[in-house]
């Protein structure tokens, strides 16, 4: 009996360190997997739409509430949609107007110092470059391009 209760002394606590071990790698491995999961290109702010030589700007301007929702404004008539966004590595799925509408996909191609470079479906390259004075809370995109002319 003795040899018995020594050798569980032994083993209970061999097993109880494993079982800690495992459980540590097992919390690690998923705490890990959550950080990398999917790249954030578009954070709570504006961003100006242009063409990559940036010699067109497309006077349109995507005003991001956070990293999953906002609105497009016009800076001619002010006008634009609301959008609700998932951002995936190389991929922004944007919906515009409602969840009711088709997912429309920006497919992304370089994003360096906050400028992301991609294309929705139809190919055209575009630019999205933040624009650090603007605050999105108070935006007005008509304002906006009054003041740089």
């Amino acid at each position: 009996m003795q040899k018995v209760i020594k050798l569980l002394s032994i083993i209970i606590p061999v097993i109880f360190l494993c079982f800690i071990t495992g459980c540590t790698s097992i919390k690690n491995s998923i705490f890990s997997n959550s950080q990398t999961a999917a790249s954030v290109y578009f954070h709570k702010g504006v961003y100006m739409i242009s063409s990559p030589d940036q010699k067109i700007s497309y006077k349109d301007f995507y005003i991001f509430y956070d990293e999953k929702s906002g609105y497009t404004e016009d800076s001619e008539m002010g006008i634009g949609l609301p959008f609700s966004c998932v951002q995936t590595d190389n991929a922004v799925k944007f919906r515009f107007g409602g969840s009711e509408e088709p997912e429309e996909v920006f497919n992304v191609k370089h994003a360096e110092n906050g400028v992301i470079t991609g294309s929705f479906a139809d190919g055209k390259m575009l630019v999205f470059t933040p624009v650090p004075e603007a605050n999105p809370d108070k935006f007005d995109a008509i304002e906006y391009a009054k003041s740089k002319k």
